[in-house]
Formats: C-alpha cells, structure tokens, sequence
C-alpha cells in the first residue's frame, strides 16, 4: 500500500470524502467515515453525494457537512451554476486530506479541485481505479491481490486508513443513522396508510433493481409472497421507488394477495429507519438491500452478475442469505445490462427462496415469524 508521508494524525483535523454514488457504494462507504471519526477524535468529515443522496448522508453521525454534486444537472445550463457554487464551498474550509473513494475521472478531478486551496493537502485514491483516475492521486492505495476471498468494498474503503498513517488493525465498527420522534411518527402514518396495524410484523420486499440482469423473476416474486400468505407468515410489503410501480402491481396481482404497495412513499433517507421494522428484507442486489443490512434487518436476496464476495449485503452472514448459482458464466460483472437467458436469476426458484425465508423468520422474527 502506498502510504502517504507527512501526515501526523496531530494534523488531521479536516477531511473531505468524495463518494457520489450509487447508493449502495455510498452505504458501503459509511463504515469508513465512522472508522476515521473512532481513529481521530475531534476530525471534522466533510462529503460530496449526488444530491438525491444529500439527506440520507446527513443522517451519518459523523459527518459534518455534505456538499451536493449536481450530476443530474450535467448537460444543463445549471450544472455549471451548481458547480461553481459546489467548488467555492470546498474552498470555504481548507482540507487536511481528500479521499476519492469513487475511484472514476470526475471524482478524481473533483478531489484535486478540493484540494487546491491547501498546496501539501494529500488526494488519495485506489491504484486500480477506473478512467486514469490514479493520474491525479498524490497517495495511491494498492488494494492486496491473491487472497482467499475478494475484499468487500467495506474492507476495501476501510484500506484508507492505513494510507493516511493511522494505526490499526481497523474492523469495521457499527453505523447508526440518526432518526428522532418526527421520523418514527412518519414512519407510523406509512405503515398505517398501507393497512397495517400498530406493531404489526412485515416483511418488505424490493422486486426492483437498476439493471435487467440483477432482477430476480416478477413471477417468483409473485410465487414467493403466495407461498408465504399461505403458511401464514406476516404480510408482504412492496416497496420501491415511483418508477417501479408497474412491476409492483403486476406482483401484487399474479400473487392473488392482498400486498400493500409503497412506490415512491418511502423518503429515501427515511428507508433504513422503514427496514428496520420488518422483521426480514428480501431483495435483489441493489440499494435497498443494503439499507437492510445497515439496520439489522435479516435479508434474503439474489445475486447472479455481481459477486456477493464483493458488494453483497456486509455484516452476519446467518442474518443476511445470498441465494445464487455457482455457474461458469456468473458472476459476470455488476455494469452487465442484460443477457439473452437469465440462468442465474431463473435457477433461483420460489421454493428455494420460501425455504430460507421461512428458516430466517423462524431463526430471527419475533414469536417464530408473527405465524399464529
């Protein structure tokens, strides 16, 4: 690993992460700012998310300031607008070190700009990353090859902190977001809209995912919720945002059960705080997933194009399952958009997925999963 020299840990008092996106790279970040916050006490962290990510980074504990990048604004006249007002807050307070833990072309210019204003300020980033984003890093962290097992884009973050002098070792501790009384009563008149009572056990089910290739069969999703109305385990929540709301009333309906819907009622920075009441999550590999994982929710969930090794659901594996295929041609990478036969996702059959569902409501759910 390359360490970066001259950084006594007296000296680090301010720091900048640039970690935009996606959702799930963000929750897979958390830990390291929680890491940094334990390692040096008092550093103030600053943080750069697209701005639809803005409140839900906020709720991190130890984050000071997040700074909205405007990628949804790029191609429009705002965007440079937005930008400018992005680069002059970077400036307001001069940074000790800068981690791109993005690792592309347009964090690694992002992270140099921050640093500017400080002419020994350090921009460290991962060797290996993408776009000839190495090119602008004044410290690179080699990330170890040859092991047993990938590193978890959780550990993987975490090799920041041995790049900036710190002494280890370094586990990843617990994050816990910040939620008050206004959020449970949101919360609350959620779960009451949706026709459920007071305390009533759930499970929450995210059909959804950002690529064809990471979705697990609408019809099984369908079969499954049946299955589990029949042996009488707490109803079924879908919940999604308001773009998937199709694909969560054609489950609804194939289901033949009565499964309330929540496309786009969830905040996203209010979802762990929602996850946390069901008694399991099951889903496809995306954000939601991990928000699960992060509250302490039990997960089931399907993985075929991405490696679970890598960006599955982090923490107890007894609590989170991953249900996939050891096929030749998976995994067979995470920006894989589509393929012409799905065997991956197809071979993951609903009675597969009741099964270890039912062992995880039996296993964690109160009263052996809310059955009478």
């Amino acid at each position: 690993m390359s360490s970066f020299q001259g950084l006594p840990m007296s000296g680090l008092r301010r720091l900048l992460i640039v970690k935009p996106s996606s959702l799930g790279d963000i929750l897979h970040a958390f830990p390291l700012a929680s890491a940094l916050s334990r390692a040096v006490p008092g550093i103030s962290i600053d943080w750069v998310a697209n701005g639809e990510f803005v409140p839900l980074v906020s709720r991190h504990p130890d984050i000071a300031r997040v700074l909205a990048f405007p990628r949804r604004d790029f191609g429009r006249r705002a965007f440079f607008r937005k930008m400018g007002d992005l680069l002059s807050a970077l400036r307001e307070r001069p940074y000790d070190a800068v981690l791109d833990a993005q690792g592309l072309l347009r964090s690694a210019l992002l992270s140099r700009l921050a640093a500017r204003s400080v002419s020994s300020c350090p921009v460290l980033g991962f060797e290996n990353a993408r776009e000839g984003a190495p090119f602008f890093y004044s410290g690179r962290v080699r990330v170890p090859e040859g092991l047993a097992s990938p590193l978890h884009a959780v550990s993987r973050n975490l090799l920041f902190l041995e790049a900036l002098g710190l002494p280890g070792p370094f586990a990843p501790p617990p994050v816990a977001l910040r939620f008050g009384e206004e959020d449970r009563r949101k919360i609350d008149e959620i779960l009451r809209e949706a026709g459920l009572l007071p305390g009533e056990p759930f499970v929450a089910i995210h059909p959804g995912a950002r690529r064809d290739s990471k979705r697990w069969p609408s019809v099984y999703f369908a079969e499954l919720i049946r299955s589990l109305s029949k042996a009488g385990y707490p109803r079924t929540v879908l919940v999604g945002d308001r773009g998937e709301r199709p694909l969560m009333e054609e489950i609804a309906t194939r289901s033949s059960v009565s499964v309330p819907l929540l496309p786009g009622r969830v905040p996203l920075d209010l979802l762990p705080f929602f996850l946390s009441r069901a008694v399991l999550f099951i889903g496809n590999d995306s954000g939601p997933l991990h928000m699960a994982a992060l509250a302490g929710t039990p997960t089931l969930s399907f993985f075929g194009s991405s490696d679970p090794r890598r960006t599955g659901p982090f923490g107890d594996s007894a609590r989170n399952l991953v249900l996939r295929e050891d096929l030749p041609c998976s995994p067979c990478g995470d920006f894989r958009q589509r393929c012409d036969h799905m065997t991956c996702q197809v071979s993951l059959t609903p009675s597969q997925a009741f099964l270890h569902a039912s062992r995880l409501l039996e296993r964690f759910a109160p009263s052996g999963g809310g059955r009478p």
